[in-house]
């Protein structure tokens, strides 16, 4: 990357490094993007103002924020190399953002496009400038970025476990579930689907019975007697079955495929009647 700040043609600070932070607010996702660069010795004091960005989506380009303030309102350049130029822009994303932004990125890095604007003065003289230019975010630094601002802790639906089952290794394992999803490895994340529904069936004992009510969905007749518990067993059984996809053969998935069958999955666990046919839950 390198996006400029220029004086009559000659330039002033050039910008070379990106990097991204995030922070936590209320109802919102928060995020520091940091420019880093050197600038040059200039004969005459130049007062640098009014910075601004634009952030686009790249390849398609797709707006995603406009005219963003730099949080410092002005930079000096004096008649001496600096190596440590800053230029540091705060904002929050709404959910709906992100959720663009990652069916953008899909599983690589993070790509936006830089229109950085600003007001060079100098004794009684003042220039608009403006500069272009692409930068990518590696995928690991901008999850880290999701992670501090809160996202990757936002939970689909609020779950009971059985009291059989270890809270701590399926929270681990929904917990992996969503990070496959954010890394692109939508296929790994189905498969991990499975590893939580039969991690569940195995401390309800309820295999057999939900096998049995997929057998008994299969007839319209003996589907008419089936009541409702049977039906959820069925269901689940179903999403059992695509599931097995993610571990065998050679099908993939979409990011929103693998969201699906996630968000069905804790759903279907998240109903505590289904299961527990040979014991009642053991009380702590």
């Amino acid at each position: 990357m390198r996006l400029s700040i220029r004086q009559n043609g000659d330039e002033r600070i050039n910008y070379n490094q990106v990097t991204i932070n995030g922070w936590r607010a209320a109802g919102l996702y928060g995020f520091t993007i940091v420019l880093k660069g050197t600038s040059s010795a200039c004969p005459v004091p130049v007062l640098i103002s009014s910075i601004r960005i634009n952030l686009t989506l790249a390849d398609p380009s797709l707006p995603l924020l406009k005219s963003l303030p730099a949080s410092s309102p002005l930079v000096k350049c004096q008649n001496y190399h600096n190596d440590n130029q800053q230029l540091a822009f705060e904002f929050c994303l709404t959910k709906e953002q992100i959720n663009a932004l990652e069916e953008h990125r899909k599983f690589g890095d993070l790509v936006l496009k830089f229109d950085l604007s600003a007001i060079v003065s100098s004794k009684e003289e003042a220039f608009e400038t403006y500069d272009i230019e692409t930068a990518t975010i590696p995928r690991e630094k901008w999850l880290s970025a999701l992670n501090q601002s809160g996202f990757r802790q936002t939970l689909l639906f609020e779950v009971p476990v059985p009291f059989e089952v270890d809270r701590l290794d399926l929270n681990t394992l929904y917990a992996k579930a969503q990070e496959f999803i954010e890394i692109g490895h939508y296929k790994d994340a189905v498969m991990q689907c499975r590893h939580i529904i039969e991690h569940a069936e195995k401390a309800r004992n309820d295999s057999k019975h939900s096998k049995e009510a997929n057998r008994k969905a299969q007839d319209r007749t003996t589907r008419q007697e089936m009541s409702a518990n049977e039906r959820m067993l069925s269901l689940r059984e179903q999403i059992k079955n695509i599931c097995q996809l993610g571990a065998h053969g050679s099908e993939s998935f979409t990011r929103s495929q693998s969201k699906t069958v996630l968000g069905i999955t804790m759903a279907l666990l998240a109903e505590p009647t289904v299961g527990f046919f040979n014991d009642e839950p053991k009380q702590r």
